[in-house]
């Protein structure tokens, strides 16, 4: 049964954390049951039980349970129901023939979705064997420590998906190791940033205090760790499932030490820091995002890019760097109120370091990516 918006209780279980994602389907559904793993072994049962609305928590072998996922997809139309969309006279015969090919769409939750495992208050998964996913809560997209003493749910498709997404290296020059990127993060693909952010980073004097402001998956900050053994680093980033691939990256660069990882939502959970150097590699995709994988690329009007340069004064040193990453994607309109901003708030643009690259729009080969050293103008 439901205790608050965030627990609930589970026989044999008790009391478990239910991360947001979670949260709508316990509500839609009549009640949550313990599967254990000879239950699994039986799929018709989880099935049955599906059927009647409820949502299957599963524990046991990861093999037995794809099966089971399996099994469930195979029955797909017996669990999901379908509704016609009202015919409408007025539509001319041109809509009537577009609503036939599309006259039925699925309604409830999706069968992967209403499988659920547990990991425990640690984030220890309850299965069999246990995958090795540190930093789970957050990879999910939770804050760390937010289940407190409780175990939590989450679906299996959820947790595929993450499996999936960790199981990608992405090798990039001047690294002695691989990248990891966690579901909805930022891959590390691109080689012509990164070395546009050396070529920054490498003009600059010694530093004491470096920030890599929506860090992603760690690269600027294991780059900076790099270039600068000594400097106190500050990852920050406002997506808890970043916070995770970066502590993961830097754990398997050997990079942990003189670092320290924060959420934050640009300078909000850091707002008694300054820095000598500010790394941003800036969303530059002018659109609102419409899902979570868009949050590191897509800035609806520049909103963010504006708030950034709105607090950016009261955190970097008055001699201090900002190393700021951008590229002309969305067109010269784009550019020019880029320009505008770091001219409206003090800054000058030292050094202009780009490159050409070729994108995926179907209207524009190539865009140019670049990243502006600026400095104060006073």
């Amino acid at each position: 049964m439901m205790k608050n918006n965030s627990t609930h209780y589970i026989r044999p279980i008790g009391e478990v954390y239910l991360p947001v994602i979670s949260r709508p389907l316990v509500v839609e559904s009549n009640a949550i049951k313990f599967f254990d793993d000879s239950d699994v072994r039986q799929p018709n049962r989880v099935f049955t039980y599906l059927k009647r609305g409820g949502l299957a928590l599963v524990s046991g072998a990861q093999g037995e349970i794809q099966k089971l996922a399996e099994y469930l997809q195979k029955r797909r139309n017996e669990l999901v129901s379908y509704e016609k969309p009202a015919y409408d006279r007025k539509r001319d015969r041109r809509s009537r023939t577009s609503t036939r090919r599309e006259r039925v769409k699925p309604t409830g939750i999706e069968p992967q979705k209403r499988l659920m495992v547990l990991a425990d208050s640690e984030g220890k998964l309850q299965l069999d064997p246990s995958p090795e996913l540190p930093f789970l809560i957050e990879l999910i997209g939770e804050l760390e420590g937010i289940n407190g003493k409780f175990p939590f749910l989450l679906p299996w498709e959820q947790l595929t998906n993450i499996q999936s997404a960790l199981s990608i290296e992405y090798m990039l020059e001047g690294f002695e190791c691989s990248f990891l990127a966690g579901q909805s993060v930022l891959p590390p693909k691109s080689q012509e940033t990164t070395d546009l952010f050396r070529r920054g980073l490498k003009s600059l004097s010694y530093p004491d205090q470096i920030l890599d402001l929506g860090c992603g998956s760690g690269i600027l900050t294991i780059l900076a760790r790099t270039e600068f053994p000594t400097a106190q680093i500050a990852a920050v980033d406002i997506m808890p499932e970043a916070l995770a691939t970066t502590k993961i990256n830097l754990k398997n660069h050997r990079k942990l030490d003189l670092v320290s990882v924060y959420h934050s939502d640009l300078f909000q959970g850091i707002s008694d820091k300054t820095f000598d150097v500010i790394l941003f590699n800036a969303p530059w995709v002018v659109a609102r995002s419409r899902s979570r994988s868009e949050l590191p690329t897509n800035d609806e009007k520049q909103k963010i890019l504006t708030r950034f340069f709105e607090q950016v004064g009261n955190h970097l040193k008055p001699n201090g760097d900002l190393l700021l990453g951008y590229a002309d994607h969305s067109g010269p309109n784009a550019i020019k109120k880029l320009a505008d901003l770091i001219d409206h708030f003090g800054f000058k643009n030292h050094e202009q370091y780009k490159a050409r690259v070729s994108t995926h729009r179907s209207n524009k080969k190539w865009q140019t990516i670049s990243v502006y050293h600026l400095r104060r103008r006073f």
